[in-house]
């Protein structure tokens, strides 16, 4: 995780855990792995450069324990890849919370 002082936020980059994320436990095992490091306080933007693929279990497992605990706003970066943005949609439908507002946000801006 690099720190940008500048825009006073914290970046997650999903690469640290592998090209390729799937399984529930796997997203519950990084979310853990990472929680000590975060201001969760502070804005956290989630980076997908360099992730091959992810699954919307692994995701949803890791961006729901996030959503959970951080207090400061989550914010997912622009990204191309096609496994984020198949994955995205799936997490989205039919829930009205908080990982849902993060991912409408995303998948608003890119449009």
């Amino acid at each position: 995780m690099r720190r940008n002082n500048i825009l006073d936020m914290q970046t997650i980059y999903l690469k640290k855990f592998g090209k390729v994320l799937v399984s529930r436990p796997a997203g519950l095992e990084s979310f853990n792995a990472i929680r000590p490091t975060l201001n969760l306080n502070e804005a956290i933007h989630i980076d997908f450069e360099g992730v091959l693929t992810v699954t919307p279990s692994w995701f949803d497992e890791f961006l729901t324990n996030l959503a959970e605990h951080a207090t400061g706003e989550v914010v997912l970066l622009p990204t191309k890849n096609a496994s984020v943005l198949a994955a995205l949609p799936v997490l989205a439908d039919n829930r009205e919370d908080k990982v849902s507002e993060i991912i409408r946000k995303f998948l608003k801006k890119k449009n």
